[in-house]
Parts: structure tokens; sequence; C-alpha cells
């Protein structure tokens, strides 16, 4: 344990969980009393049933109350699924894209649209992992708190400040113990006024909502709508202001990070891989070239441009946003994987990137080859970025959705180029022979480690807008 924290800390565990894959295989050892799995099946097994309860590490995440991400209860995981499941289907997907649109691409757009404006040379440098984290950030509290926040229009925001106190106060909680207790309560007394601050701002959107439908507002459809009518599958109880302030800020944080971080690498690959950047803008541009100004929609992404898609499903497998492996706990009477015998509270860990990069599944696993995907649904299953069975990401309809129609939209509208003084390129290789990959560190989330220097793009409009 002390060395998986240790590379967490050091920002190391998105390249050590790879590499320890690649020199020790489908099963080691992370210190006394940690096993990490690698193998897609021992993995499956694992993550397909609650009998393996999750490690105690979510527990530092309850900060505010306990959710459908932290619980290690399976009858508490079991239920908030039941109740918050509605806000996730296709269904209320499609209802509510016109605010995903509204807030993520369209407000990009306006974004890079202003900047290019002012340009004497009608191109400009954006950094794009900056543009996208605001994006995601207003698009999750339209649903989920019924807010325009602006952050992407002001380039801030104060609840941005407020959920990254609340990031580092949850890991400040894995070394250090109750935040609450002395002296922690003094030594993290700003991270404290944060959650205090992000719990009032919640509770007003909940109360605010309440006291618009009381006042006959038609109900929006939104998070927060599904947040404030849900119910206890058994008891028919609603869930306490505190308890929905809790699942937003979980929303908050993982919608955020795993969308904005998503597409940043996305970007970055693309720009290392020439050809597979033209692939893609050929793609989008031979379908809807003749209508620029049209904003491509995710039913129409995902049912004309296999290409674009397949890019995301390689960029999320080649570099997983999510860093640490996901803990769970053997069950009374041991369990066995790959020969070897595991006794009850053993603390297993599911390498995500291991099994991303797993060479029974995957051909040449180090190569960015989107062509994998094309006509093979089955191998989209095997990439693990929303985890699996039973506690799979509830979101990830409502990231596959922003990412898409970020992505497909500003291949389709902008022309991308590297700055000259990029560091990263296709003409610099690892010792694999491959282009490598800026640096990156750990933040929860696997993240660009010198985001400023290496997630900058020149951007211009597209030939056919001139």
């Amino acid at each position: 344990m002390a060395k998986m924290y240790t590379d967490a800390y050091l920002g190391r565990s998105g390249d050590s969980a790879q590499e320890n894959y690649y020199t020790h295989g489908d099963i080691y050892t992370l210190g006394s009393n940690l096993v990490i799995l690698s193998n897609p099946a021992d993995c499956n097994a694992v993550l397909s049933t609650h009998r393996f309860a999750k490690g105690p590490v979510y527990e530092s995440f309850a900060l505010i109350e306990d959710t459908m991400f932290t619980t290690r209860s399976p009858d508490l995981a079991r239920t908030r699924r039941k109740q918050l499941g509605p806000a996730f289907t296709m269904g209320h997907l499609a209802e509510m894209e016109p605010v995903i649109l509204k807030y993520g691409i369209e407000a990009i757009c306006a974004k890079w649209d202003s900047l290019i404006a002012k340009s004497p040379s009608k191109a400009t440098e954006v950094c794009f992992i900056q543009h996208f984290a605001l994006a995601a950030f207003d698009v999750i509290g339209a649903l989920g708190y019924g807010q325009e926040f602006n952050a992407l229009h002001n380039d801030r925001s104060q609840v941005i400040s407020w959920v990254n106190d609340f990031n580092a106060l949850a890991m400040l909680k894995l070394s250090f113990g109750n935040p609450n207790r002395f002296p922690n309560r003094v030594l993290f007394r700003n991270q404290l006024k944060s959650i205090s601050d992000l719990v009032i701002f919640g509770n007003k959107a909940a109360q605010k909502r309440r006291d618009e439908l009381s006042k006959g507002l038609e109900k929006p459809k939104d998070i927060l709508q599904v947040l404030i009518d849900c119910e206890s599958p058994d008891s028919k109880i609603k869930m306490t202001p505190l308890q929905i302030t809790a699942e937003n800020v979980s929303f908050l944080m993982a919608g955020t990070n795993t969308i904005s971080l998503t597409l940043s690498w996305i970007i970055h690959y693309l720009m290392l891989h020439p050809k597979v950047y033209q692939k893609a803008v050929s793609e989008v541009r031979s379908v809807f070239s003749s209508t620029p100004d049209h904003t491509v929609t995710f039913a129409e992404a995902k049912s004309s441009l296999p290409y674009i898609d397949a890019c995301i499903c390689e960029s999320m497998r080649i570099r997983a946003v999510s860093g640490v492996p996901l803990l769970r706990v053997v069950p009374k009477g041991g369990a066995t994987f790959q020969g070897y015998f595991l006794p009850e509270r053993t603390l297993v860990g599911i390498n995500i990137a291991g099994i991303n990069h797993h060479k029974d599944t995957w051909e040449s696993p180090r190569k960015f080859i989107p062509e994998r995907f094309i006509n093979n649904e089955k191998l989209k299953q095997n990439v693990l970025t929303f985890s699996s069975g039973v506690r799979m990401c509830p979101g990830r309809n409502l990231a596959n959705c922003e990412i898409l129609t970020i992505l497909a939209n500003i291949l389709l509208k902008y022309d991308f180029e590297n700055p000259k003084d990029a560091l990263f390129g296709p003409e610099n290789l690892d010792i694999h022979g491959n282009p490598k990959a800026m640096p990156c560190t750990l933040n929860v989330t696997i993240s660009p480690k010198y985001p400023d220097r290496d997630c900058r793009v020149i951007i211009r409009k597209a030939h056919f807008y001139k």
C-alpha cells in the first residue's frame, strides 16, 4: 500500500501501473496486503459482484455524506443506482442534450470564435484542457444545480476552487485521518471552509428548485430534478438535502475530470499522429461540411462517425484517466487468481492500465491504432475506462455524449496544429518507436503534468468558413 500511495503522491501512478503490467504480468504485489490484478478475466470476476466490497480508501471521499461512489455498502450502492439511474438513461440523456450542447460544444465554439476574431492572423493559440474543463463544469452546473456557472465565459468559478479543495482534503484524509479532529481541523481549516461553502451552495440550489416548483414551474429535465424526486425503492423516503448535495458534488468531480481529461488526451494523441487526425477530420467534414454551422448531435455523430468514435475508444484505452487501482476486499472464504490463493480481507487492486494494455486482448498495445475498433463493438467492451460490473460508472452515457459531440464539432469547425515550440510531436519518438506522449501526473485522475506547456494548439476556422 505504501508503494501505491507513494506513486500517487508523486504523480507516477498512471505510468507505474502501465509499466508494472509489462514488467510483472497478470498478478503482482504492492506491499504486504495489496495484490494487483491485470488479467481481464480475473478483474471481471472481481467487479461483477458485490461480494468484493470496495476498499477503505473510498471512505476518504465521503466528506459530506456517503454517496453512490464512496459507499462500501452493497445495499446502499444498489439503492442509489435504482434512485439515480433514471438520470443517466439514454432517453433522459436525449431530453437533456440541448443543455449539454449549449454549455458544452456551443460555448466552446463561442469562446474560440471570439478569440479567433480578435487575432489579426485569424488564428490563435488555446490551452484546450482549460476550456474543456470549464465547459464540462458548466454542463454539470446546469444539469446538477440548475444554474449558469459561466466558468468558461469568465475563465474561472468560485465553485471550482471549492471542488479542488474537496479533492485536496480527500487526499489529505488518506494520510492524516479525520479532518475534523484536532489538529487537522486547524491545519485544514481552509479546505473545511470550502466544503462548508459547497454544502451551503448545493442546499440553496435544491431549495431554490423546490420553491420554483411550488410556484408552478414545469419540472426541468435535468439531474437535479431526478435527485429531488427520487425515492428509496423500499421506504419511499426521498433523499435529504445533504444527500442530494453529496451526490451532486461527486457528479461535479467525476464529470468534470473524466470528460475534460479524456478530451485533452484525445487531442494530444491526434496531434501526435497526423494521419489519424486527417482521417478523423475527413470523416466528419465529408458528412457535415455542407452545413458547417449545424451542431452535430450525439445521435448524428454516433451513427455517422465510426472513426472518430474509434479515436475516442483508442485514447481511453492507451491512456485511461483513472489513476490508481480500483481497490476491493477479498470476501469470506478467500479467492484464487492465477493459481494464487488470497485469504479473506486481502486487498486486491484492479489495474485498469494493465487491462487496457493486456497482450492477450490488444495487438501492439503500445501503439495508437483507432482502426482496431472499426466494426468491432465487442472489443470496445474491453476498454475499462468507466470500470465494469456492479459498480460501473453511472454517468458513462453523459460522458460519452459530451466527449463525442465536442470532438466531432471541433474537428468539423476548426483546423488544429501544434505550436512551433511544442515539445511533443510525431517526430519525437519514445524508446518503443512511438510518438512520445506528454508526461502525466496524478490528481485523483491522470492529468497532463505541464498543461500550460503541453496542452496548447493553434486553431483557425476550417477552410469552408473562409
